[in-house]
């Protein structure tokens, strides 16, 4: 018989139950937190047609998977999940009160180049708010996101701020405005090159050496983050539009009022929808980086219907969350949700074993039935290896006297004692799990 070896493409992963349980624990502390603060699940499919998602992502539109189906249509998977919230704000307007806050925990692809914390196929913790156009939105969002951080147990991380209009600003004060992609672009990978290396590319793309020095003293200005903005306020104060990106990001330092917060005249955010503020998630130990991106986006639901929604919001990186969270063990070893497996002690007891285990799940106690009847030894191994706390032997004596046998799989003791006994340690132990 042919035989097809098993394999996985490039870029995708499997998820066993150990990794997906800490995956689930981080999920529902994102899910918790969105919650919280009023934004309501959504789901959108993994295709799209080719449209909808063409134009909106500048030159990381490479990398959007594409291809015509048997219908003769030409689609694409998902590559964030802003652009797909935003298709269904215009497509539902009469069904979604405004402002409408939303979240998504879903997979998205993207034609990458694979490496450590990098995948072809990977999900987004993402959510944004519709029809806001106030900067209350903005700094809710960045409360709130530092919230989660906090949750998941780090400690040392900062929120990097700009604003699209102070950088559109930056290009009308050096006269090259049409040239505002090009600059983001640079500004966008900034910390990936030293400073000759960004000047050369600034150069190459362009620019004149003069613009280049104007740039880079823009982007060098010393001092803490309102300082940064003052001087930038003196310096571009010819420019209505950077103006107005300053007093913006002004407003967000003030309701915000947290150190975490720190502005960062390199944080561009490359794609091309955002409108205003950009912020990213940066863990600071061990040089981590940006786990996630952020920003508002005030025309991107007009693309669909020709009036413009404002909005803002945006994605933390699960993968590479989940990678620091892992390498650093801040998150405690899951084998597995069951609190007590139910052993079969022989065939003939199968049935006294099988209603006992569905009284425990009635009674809300996660409980695996060992499917088959095997040497109790055995039994035990099977439990001991999943990390199954417990296990109730149900033999003809515990029967006839109306007990259980409950063994502590941690402290391999096995106890005699009324089945009401054992329900007590059992949802002590669910409670605290």
């Amino acid at each position: 018989m042919s035989t097809i070896k098993p394999r996985l493409l490039k870029g995708f992963r499997d998820f066993l139950p150990q990794q997906l349980w800490l995956r689930r624990k981080v999920i529902k502390t994102f899910i918790e937190v969105f919650e919280k603060y009023g934004y309501e699940p959504l789901e959108t499919p993994a295709l799209e047609y080719f449209d909808i998602l063409m134009g909106k992502y500048g030159e990381q539109e490479k990398l959007v998977y594409n291809f015509e189906d048997f219908g003769g249509r030409k689609v694409a998977l998902k590559y964030d999940l802003t652009v797909p919230a935003s298709r269904v704000m215009a497509q539902y307007q009469s069904e979604l009160s405004l402002p409408w806050k939303r979240y998504q925990i879903q997979p998205v692809w993207r034609a990458d180049n694979t490496q450590k914390g990098r995948f072809r196929e990977f999900y987004q913790c993402d959510a944004d708010i519709f029809g806001a156009k106030d900067m209350v939105a903005d700094a809710e969002f960045i409360v709130m996101g530092i919230e989660i951080l906090t949750k998941l147990g780090f400690k040392d991380f900062k929120v990097r701020i700009n604003n699209r209009k102070l950088l559109n600003g930056i290009a009308s004060f050096i006269g090259k405005p049409d040239k505002f992609n090009d600059m983001v672009y640079v500004i966008d990978d900034w910390e990936k090159r030293d400073l000759e290396q960004n000047k050369s590319e600034l150069l190459r793309r362009g620019f004149t050496i003069a613009d280049v020095e104007r740039i880079v003293d823009l982007i060098l200005t010393s001092g803490d983050s309102n300082t940064r903005l003052d001087l930038l306020q003196e310096k571009l104060k010819e420019i209505p539009e950077a103006q107005e990106g300053i007093a913006e990001l002004k407003k967000i330092f003030a309701l915000v009022n947290n150190d975490k917060l720190d502005f960062d005249l390199s944080i561009a955010r490359g794609l091309s929808y955002y409108t205003g503020p950009v912020w990213e998630w940066s863990i600071i130990e061990g040089r981590v980086g940006s786990v996630g991106g952020c920003g508002r986006y005030d025309k991107l639901v007009g693309g669909f219907t020709g009036m413009d929604i404002p909005a803002t919001g945006g994605s933390f990186g699960l993968e590479r969350i989940m990678e620091v969270l892992e390498d650093r063990q801040m998150l405690q070893q899951q084998d597995t949700n069951i609190t007590v497996m139910v052993s079969i002690f022989n065939e003939n007891l199968a049935k006294a074993s099988f209603d006992l285990a569905a009284d425990l799940r009635n009674r809300g106690i996660p409980t695996l039935l060992y499917p088959q009847f095997r040497p109790l030894k055995k039994q035990f191994e099977y439990a001991d290896k999943k990390g199954i706390p417990y296990v109730i032997v149900l033999g003809e004596d515990e029967i006839s006297l109306k007990v259980v046998a409950l063994k502590d799989m941690k402290k391999k003791k096995q106890t005699i004692m009324p089945l009401s006994d054992a329900l007590n340690i059992l949802l002590n132990e669910n409670l605290e799990d």
